[in-house]
């Protein structure tokens, strides 16, 4: 089991702007949702309670002496909104881990805060470094302490701050990337786990570029079974694997590739709760699908768990044997950015559309004789070398977001491409006040029930 944290970067600012106000040890606490999958606890901060000068009898440098009822107030504050409660203070002398002093110290603040909020873990954070360094650990319920692995900010920049170094030696053929970035990115790369959301045209080409640059862990969704008609565009694929899941494709290629990869393949559709619940274990998602009911699920899970999804599209617009048009579209889905919903890239009218088609094709059947819901048309063209273009974009604007290459200073969260005009546009929007991704009580707001405030399908 391994323990990490996330940030969203308005809330991680807002711990560092109070911990470095003084020259002195400061000191806040964070509330933090805790949610728990097969092989991780994570804590998603919800919210910064600085402790204030009048809670704090004495500081200096290296020392300070915060009055009880301020940390008794603070837990009392997590149970009320059924969060973790987690202290940070900062060590501006430069001591980037804890002291024998907090040795001593914390065991009885978190038997104190399991007392009176028996959660299965709180925490505690040192920063030093003008609060760019941080260390951390968890306590359990035992009293025993176990180190934070893991802790993500997720903003205009993606950091992720490992526990620990990794000094396993980087494979040579990995020689090239390291040119390029360095060590440290190539054995951060291998230590994410990054999810791909279909493996068709643009999903199979994420997945083979993630595969080559070393990432470490790949779960990779899509219900579908291969088509001899998907061997123009699926990479891994052959003309005799007709029949053949397209996640079992894409294992079977990772480990053909050799690199480490290892692909954690699922077969449902994303409408399934136990599909989606896999994603939570992501630091990072692509979204590939080529439906506004699994985008429409994206877009939610980016909010409610402050996984950053990248969501693709690629239309073909051809006019006879002629193309007139060829769009790609990457999106960035986090808290702060406007949802696909808000953008107009996806309707609740198609996504009605598509659960009913799914769900209760007679239904759907009628509707469509009636003109309530739109038929299903033939199968859209697809392209090689756009879907393959528009993944390497999207990928890119993943590395940009963990290395910060490039040289624009403001992040567009959107990206346009017209091939036909060689044209790239970039934007980035702001929420629709009344949409769930504009509601803050969402960000971090972990697993509530319902589960993303949605209705799912029935699994046996």
């Amino acid at each position: 089991m391994r323990y990490t944290m996330t940030f969203p970067e308005s809330a991680f600012d807002r711990l560092r702007d109070h911990l470095c106000r003084s020259q002195n040890e400061e000191a806040a606490y964070l509330l933090a949702r805790v949610v728990e999958t097969e092989d991780e606890v994570r804590l998603l901060v919800r919210d910064v309670v600085p402790v204030a000068a009048e809670e704090i009898e004495s500081q200096s440098p290296v020392h300070m002496v915060i009055r009880g009822a301020s940390y008794v107030h603070a837990i009392k504050q997590s149970k009320l909104r059924d969060c973790a409660f987690v202290f940070v203070h900062s060590h501006p002398t430069g001591l980037g881990e804890f002291s024998p002093q907090d040795d001593r110290e914390e065991p009885d603040l978190f038997a104190l805060a399991h007392a009176r909020n028996p959660l299965l873990v709180h925490a505690s954070l040192v920063a030093s470094g003008g609060a760019t360094q941080l260390v951390g650990r968890v306590w359990l319920s035992d009293g025993t302490d176990v180190p934070l692995d893991l802790i993500r900010v997720i903003g205009a920049r993606w950091r992720f701050l490992f526990a620990g170094e990794d000094d396993d030696a980087v494979p040579e053929y990995f020689e090239r990337q390291v040119r390029a970035f360095g060590t440290g990115v190539q054995r951060l790369l291998r230590r994410l786990h990054v999810g791909v959301v279909g493996a068709g045209g643009t999903g199979s080409a994420v997945a083979e570029q993630l595969i080559r640059l070393g990432i470490g862990r790949l779960i990779v969704i899509d219900h579908d079974s291969f088509e001899s008609s998907n061997v123009n565009r699926v990479y891994g694929s052959a003309s005799f694997d007709g029949g053949l899941p397209k996640v079992a494709i894409a294992e079977r290629h990772a480990a053909h590739i050799g690199v480490g990869t290892r692909v954690v393949p699922i077969r449902h559709h994303l409408s399934f709760k136990s599909a989606v619940t896999r994603l939570r274990e992501c630091d990072v998602v692509f979204g590939c699908t080529d439906d506004e009911w699994g985008r429409s699920i994206l877009s939610r899970l980016s909010i409610y768990y402050v996984v950053p999804i990248l969501d693709l599209g690629v239309i073909v617009d051809p006019e006879g044997e002629t193309i007139r048009a060829v769009h790609g579209r990457v999106t960035l889905l986090q808290p702060g950015y406007a949802c696909l919903y808000c953008r107009d890239r996806i309707t609740p009218e198609a996504v009605t559309a598509e659960s009913i088609r799914a769900t209760q094709p007679e239904r759907a059947a009628s509707l469509a004789a009636e003109g309530y819901i739109p038929g299903v048309g033939a199968p859209a063209p697809s392209v090689i070398s756009f879907t393959s273009a528009v993944a390497s974009y999207a990928v890119t604007e993943f590395l940009d977001r963990v290395t910060g290459f490039k040289t624009a200073e403001k992040k567009s969260s959107e990206f346009l491409y017209r091939f036909e005009a060689d044209a790239i546009s970039r934007n980035t929007r702001s929420s629709r006040s009344e949409c769930f991704c504009a509601n803050r009580d969402l960000w971090g707001a972990g697993d509530r029930k319902p589960f993303l405030g949605l209705t799912w399908r029935y699994e046996e």
